[in-house]
């Protein structure tokens, strides 16, 4: 649904274009008159409003939410930009936030709607002019926004900051007075092995509360800086409460940063590039040229419940890849580095070939190490990409036709863009990225400056040459560290760094040029380059380094919260000492998403694989609700990922309601959680070490240990 409303103004003040200045100049210095307009969008009010002290800006409600009076929200400018000499209009910001400069004093030039979305120009009347394009996506309800930036100044201006979004006005909309009481943020924090999860704090505890004069802006800006997007934290946020959730997730392949900001009553949610002060970025655009942000998602819904918001930037994203057509089928891969740890062979490769046999696995990945020289370890070699004569007497590719004969598609590992201390790369200085002219190293890596032509030359024979004369058709991309605020090369390190992982993208189209069809994974210590721009352009993801901790479950249920399932890639670890109970651990973990096995398979005797064979066949019959589903509840009670005592009970539905998926595990006692609602289900197929019974709608699980597991299918009873 959309609806255009007809312009309005506050009270009885003159219906005006927008754009032309106010008669009334005490009025004006006090920032009364706001014009707006409002367009619903399916379950969204949108609004647009104007005014002379704070710019113009974007509001976003659930359908329905009666508002008053838009001035007493304070909404300031929904185009957030610092050009270099802007001066800020608000006490006590410098240092705290770039946020409202003056720069960002626009008025609306034209706006037009339709039922896709609001295009909207501004200028501030010295030729500084922006495009604000917000688009909207009936299916989900979620909103892509963006701003772009054109300097028709007749002059070079510096760009400090220009984010991709601002929210404004936000309030506790149960409350009979605009105001910020109540309601709370929502981050999703990362770490290696320990990716996106949930911290929710009060306002009230970030020091949100507003001063007795209403001065002194409080401002809670936090991002990550470098080429390690999903490091610190994931790119997104959400201010939750009286029944409303305001939620964003940024396009971040780079350094990025949100921020929540109060000053008055009400409160902003802005996000995007790092600004000048927060990610050393600035940018010079010359007369007659222009910037565009990447985009940022928005959701408002009727809510708290933070899965049902991430459930639709999840459909969203689903929505809109373009993966091969043998991904549609999601199948179960098999990677080979918790089996021969950086060591992959032609031997022992075509051992491992031999003990899956009968396991419906479609891709085999020889991981790190296929290159190894004699002289150092795998680790400290990557970069001059090598195959090991040793490893593969025969060559690599006699070893890619033996695991097509097998009937998969073969991957190989790469860290393209990195190179280690014992590689002749890591001399090449000419090669590689520089802060104030020497060489950036961190521990035992360099990085190679994809902006230069030798380097991109030489890419090209190592990497993209070497894919296609061997046969791959799948290809891992790991990324070990990031080189940080960035290097030289820019008119700042933040710019130098943003334009070389915008070639690092670039790589990504390059690759299905080289290889028409390859699958493309997306790695980086695990999950440390998950982020929705990147995501668009890959296959899957590895969803971390967590390869065979007891945490697997737990990180795996988390990055579904941000990716869509057929791209979270978990992995399943077998050991020869493992029990039954361990396999159907290790197996119902990896159904949050895409199954990869490793480990012991040519070690294992036949009750071990007939166990692995029962998952995969399990999960192949539950994949359209592994792929569709959105998550129903996602309960855990740990709070120590390293020493779990506790339970998780995960249950998905199909989009129709007729498939339910839970996932169950116990680690350490107490439990506190026994059962799962499942009214007006029937259990038609389990995997599962457990004991169980549908009773009085629910469904009963008894762990008789420690460490066991479960996959339940139900179907709807009518």
């Amino acid at each position: 649904m959309f609806r255009q409303c007809r312009p309005q103004t506050k009270r009885t003040a003159p219906r005006l274009p927008y754009g032309m200045p106010q008669k009334d100049e005490k009025r004006r210095r006090h920032g009364e008159f706001m014009l707006y307009k409002k367009y619903t969008f399916g379950d969204t009010d949108v609004y647009y409003t104007q005014c002379k002290d704070l710019g113009a800006g974007l509001m976003l409600f659930p359908a329905g939410t009666q508002i008053e009076d838009v001035d007493a929200l304070s909404p300031d400018c929904m185009v957030q930009a610092a050009l270099r000499g802007a001066r800020n209009l608000i006490d006590y910001s410098q240092g705290v936030t770039m946020r409202n400069m003056s720069s960002t004093l626009l008025s609306v030039v034209s706006q037009q709607a339709d039922g896709k979305g609001v295009v909207t120009r501004l200028s501030d009347g010295e030729g500084n002019d922006y495009e604000h394009t917000l688009r909207y996506d009936a299916e989900t309800g979620v909103f892509s926004v963006r701003a772009e930036y054109f300097n028709n100044s007749g002059k070079t201006q510096v760009l400090e900051s220009l984010q991709s979004f601002s929210l404004s006005g936000i309030f506790n909309t149960e409350r009979e007075k605009p105001g910020t009481e109540g309601l709370r943020l929502v981050r999703m924090t990362s770490a290696w092995s320990r990716e996106c999860r949930l911290k929710e704090e009060e306002f009230s505890s970030l020091g949100f509360d507003m001063s007795w004069a209403r001065y002194g802006v409080k401002c809670e800006r936090f991002g990550q800086l470098g080429s390690m997007p999903n490091r610190g934290y994931f790119p997104f946020a959400a201010i939750a409460g009286g029944g409303v959730t305001w939620a964003a997730m940024l396009e971040a392949p780079y350094s990025w940063q949100i921020e929540v900001y109060k000053e008055k009553e009400t409160c902003a949610l802005s996000g995007g590039l790092s600004d000048y002060e927060f990610g050393h970025w600035c940018k010079e655009i010359p007369a007659g040229g222009g910037f565009k942000t990447h985009r940022a998602y928005l959701r408002v819904k009727k809510t708290e419940n933070i899965d049902e918001v991430c459930n639709d930037f999840v459909r969203y994203q689903d929505g809109r890849l373009r993966v091969p057509e043998s991904e549609e089928s999601m199948p179960v891969l098999f990677n080979e580095y918790c089996t021969t740890w950086g060591t992959p062979s032609e031997e022992n490769i075509l051992a491992i070939l031999e003990s899956i046999k009968g396991l419906p696995i479609g891709t085999f990945v020889i991981d790190a190490g296929w290159y190894l020289p004699e002289n150092c370890g795998w680790c400290n070699a990557i970069g001059d990409w090598n195959e090991s004569k040793k490893l593969f007497p025969g060559g690599i590719g006699r070893v890619v036709s033996a695991i097509r004969a097998a009937g998969m598609k073969a991957g190989v590992w790469f860290e393209f863009e990195n190179v280690a201390a014992d590689s002749k790369k890591f001399g090449d200085e000419d090669c590689l990225i520089k802060r104030n002219g020497v060489p950036l190293t961190s521990k035992n890596r360099r990085f190679l400056d994809l902006r230069k032509r030798e380097v991109q030359e030489y890419l090209q024979g190592k990497m993209l040459d070497f894919l296609a004369d061997k046969g791959f058709e799948y290809i891992k991309i790991d990324y070990n560290d990031t080189f940080g605020i960035g290097g030289d090369g820019a008119e700042s390190f933040g710019e130098s760094g943003r334009q070389i992982t915008e070639l690092s993208l670039d790589y990504l189209a390059r690759l299905r040029e080289a290889v028409p069809g390859i699958v493309i994974e997306n790695c980086s210590s695990g999950g440390s380059r998950i982020e929705p721009l990147r995501m668009h352009k890959v296959s899957m993801c590895s969803f971390s380094d967590a390869h065979e901790s007891k945490e697997i479950p737990l990180v795996a249920a988390n990055v579904s919260r941000v990716i869509p399932a057929r791209q979270n890639q978990v992995w399943a670890t077998i050991r020869k000492e493992d029990t039954v109970d361990r396999i159907v651990w290790s197996m119902t973990a990896a159904m949050f998403g895409r199954i990869c096995i490793s480990g012991d398979v040519h070690l294992i005797d036949s009750a071990q694989k007939a166990k692995i064979k029962e998952g995969i066949d399990f999960y192949n019959a539950v994949k359209d609700v592994v792929r569709l589903g959105r998550i129903d509840e996602c309960f855990s009670n740990i709070k120590y990922f390293r020493d779990p005592k506790g339970c998780q009970i995960y249950k998905k539905v199909a989009p129709d309601g007729r498939r339910m998926l839970v996932l169950a595990h116990f680690f350490e006692r107490p439990y506190e959680r026994f059962e799962c609602a499942v009214e007006g289900y029937k259990l038609v197929a389990a995997y599962t070490t457990l004991d169980y019974e549908i009773k009085n709608g629910a469904l009963a699980l008894r762990p008789a240990g420690e460490y066991q597991a479960g996959a339940f299918l139900l179907e709807r009873e009518d």
